[in-house]
């Protein structure tokens, strides 16, 4: 009867390997939040001086950062079926920001302003793009580590019932919440809006306030959907599970405290996000050499990502373009697709209920 009982017990399955999991899905992130968060409160003046951060910035950025938005378009791009499946993404918005960038080169010649720091006027095109980005880049944010927590539940072997799965998606929810008026904070539009007796700047406050507020409900929740969960199977919780959930929480924490710490928050998101595809990439090529093929595939993601995010000063390098204020905006025009794009490749190359998507992400599991 015992070791009938032991049997029962499912089997922790990892996605790359455990401690690569750990350390990707939250521990990392986890523990440089909270270093930030305890330092920057204490000394708030002089994070600010920090130089270190800026060439971290560049490194983590063309190491971690630019790979993942590359690495979804490997996977995107090398499914001959998702042309016929998801044109709109595959075809027509490359076709529209090939077209925006040719536009931008024509307009920004004709539409200088020395008083800028481009020197150029943004278009009204550019200004939506703007405004829209903080809504695509949270809810991307929020719905991945999500996913990261539903996908280490999944091979933990929990299965989260309706109740469960609400009381710990609304604090990814409250943090979408905080994420745009957050944005809206930084961007000061109420009180561009609401200039008079500075009623946008208290209104904003009001706003924060009321998320900050929500934020921590939404904590408690979370830890008591995971109590329920636990309770149900009678067994605890791995960390793989709730350190994505935690690790989500201290990163906006941190940024509240130390807003100039919003790009760790982009890097923290980056690698967590690159064991997904790292593991569609085993999976695939499981025959081959592994070690060399992943070697190859990591430094391809690189060097394109550089090219891609990079292309403006590649121009100015090779001496085929002089700089100039058009090149600013069509580096920041790219920069600026390439994330709402990735907004939209994730919402298809991840479709858990396409049995080609399920086995290329868990086809490394026992029994299936």
């Amino acid at each position: 009867m015992r070791q009938k009982a032991k049997s029962n017990v499912p089997t922790l399955q990892p996605l790359i390997e455990r401690r690569i999991d750990l350390f990707c899905g939250g521990g990392l992130s986890l523990l440089i939040a909270i270093a930030v968060i305890v330092y920057g409160s204490f000394n708030i003046s002089s994070m600010d001086q920090v130089l270190w951060f800026v060439s971290l910035y560049l490194a983590t950025d063309l190491l971690i950062n630019s790979p993942h938005f590359m690495a979804s378009y490997r996977i995107l791009y090398s499914r001959r079926t998702n042309f016929r499946k998801y044109p709109f993404v595959t075809i027509v918005l490359p076709a529209l920001a090939i077209a925006l960038l040719a536009y931008l080169y024509y307009w920004a010649p004709r539409n200088t302003d020395p008083e800028t720091t481009t020197g150029v006027m943004q278009p009204m095109v550019m200004l939506v793009l703007n405004c829209m980005a903080p809504v695509f880049l949270g809810w991307h944010y929020m719905g991945q580590s999500w996913g990261t927590t539903a996908c280490f539940a999944y091979l933990s072997g929990f299965r989260m019932n309706p109740t469960h799965r609400k009381l710990i998606r609304f604090g990814f929810l409250s943090l979408f919440a905080y994420h745009l008026t957050w944005a809206c904070a930084t961007m000061q539009l109420l009180e561009m809006w609401i200039p008079q007796q500075d009623a946008g700047a208290y209104l904003m406050k009001a706003l924060m306030s009321s998320c900050r507020v929500l934020v921590l409900v939404s904590f408690f929740a979370g830890i008591w959907g995971f109590y329920l969960l636990s309770q149900e199977q009678k067994r605890s919780i791995p960390a793989t599970v709730w350190l994505p959930w935690m690790a989500t929480y201290s990163w906006y924490v941190m940024v509240d405290i130390y807003p100039q710490a919003f790009f760790l928050l982009q890097i923290f998101h980056a690698l967590q996000y690159l064991m997904f595809p790292a593991r569609v990439e085993i999976n695939e090529h499981r025959r081959s050499r592994l070690p060399i093929h992943m070697l190859v595939y990591y430094a391809a993601l690189v060097t394109l990502g550089y090219i891609a995010f990079e292309w403006t000063q590649v121009l100015e390098w090779v001496h085929l373009a002089n700089p100039s204020s058009t090149l600013i905006l069509l580096g920041t025009a790219t920069m600026m697709i390439i994330n709402i794009h990735h907004y939209f490749i994730d919402a298809v190359i991840w479709k858990l209920r396409d049995p080609e998507v399920r086995e290329s992400l868990f086809g490394h599991l026992d029994g299936d």
